[in-house]
């Protein structure tokens, strides 16, 4: 949800509870002038704590925003370094898995050669 319309949605919905309170309670219109007034800075100062707490929020959302992309970066940087390390460490196995097959290549081709003159000197 977002945070600012939920601030609105307070400060609207207490100053409308204030007001119906204020209006149904049984009091003269002098005393019910007064109450609004003294009500109408309380809900001003109220209005402006909802603010600054919004900001406050907001400022930690970016920030932790901005720490989460640093991380992640740092991260892709270290998962690439650790890959480029692991392909460095099996590169002289490749070269030799490489050596082998050739060999076992040879071997199977010789062996081929050999059935075929078997079969013709038969």
């Amino acid at each position: 949800m977002n945070s600012k319309a939920l601030a609105y949605g307070i400060l609207v919905g207490g100053v409308v509870g204030a007001a119906t309170a204020l209006l149904t309670a049984p009091s003269s219109g002098k005393e019910l002038r007064n109450q609004l007034k003294e009500s109408k800075s309380e809900w001003i100062r109220i209005a402006q704590d909802l603010k600054e707490d919004a900001m406050d929020i907001k400022n930690s959302v970016a920030k932790v925003s901005k720490e989460g992309k640093e991380i992640i970066k740092e991260l892709a940087g270290d998962v690439k370094m650790a890959v480029e390390e692991w392909q460095r460490d099996i590169e002289p196995n490749i070269e030799a898995m490489q050596e082998e097959m050739k060999d076992i290549q040879n071997t199977i081709a010789q062996l081929e050669q050999k059935l075929q003159e078997e079969k013709s000197t038969v």
